[in-house]
């Protein structure tokens, strides 16, 4: 396995696609507050990643066997099967089921959540390089 591609990086890739996409979907149900019917979708983020960790480290090759598959780092993954209705407010006079408080929250909470996970890669490639350049110098 090469340092690129350990179970700790591609974890963390997988964790970046998904929360990219959830922040799409955020952004989409904040777009959509005024939208009268609307009701926001969600990433099951947490089930979502842990089937990705658990294809990445099962040793059986994944063929896309369907054109509605997505391919998130090495792994393969319905995105229908993790998007979920969420509705915030269930008695809204237009039918519109979202929370602006609790949708910002979750944006932030998602955006936060994203910011470190790319400080952790950071690190990881610091740390490489640092090893990288103390194995090359002399003696």
């Amino acid at each position: 396995m090469s340092l690129i591609n350990d179970t700790t990086n591609l974890a963390m890739q997988g964790s970046l696609d998904l929360r990219f996409r959830r922040q799409e979907m955020l952004s989409s149900n904040l777009a959509n507050l005024d939208t009268p019917n609307y009701q926001p979708q969600d990433l099951e983020f947490e089930g979502a990643l842990r089937k990705i960790r658990h294809n990445e480290t099962s040793h059986v090759g994944i063929d896309q066997t369907d054109t509605e598959h997505r391919t998130m780092g090495n792994a393969l993954y319905n995105g229908d099967d993790a998007v979920v209705e969420r509705p915030d407010v269930l008695n809204s006079v237009d039918g519109n089921g979202v929370d602006l408080d609790r949708e910002m929250a979750r944006f932030a909470d998602n955006s936060m959540r994203y910011s470190a996970t790319v400080e952790m890669m950071r690190r990881r490639v610091g740390i490489m390089n640092y090893s990288i350049m103390k194995m090359g110098e002399p003696g």
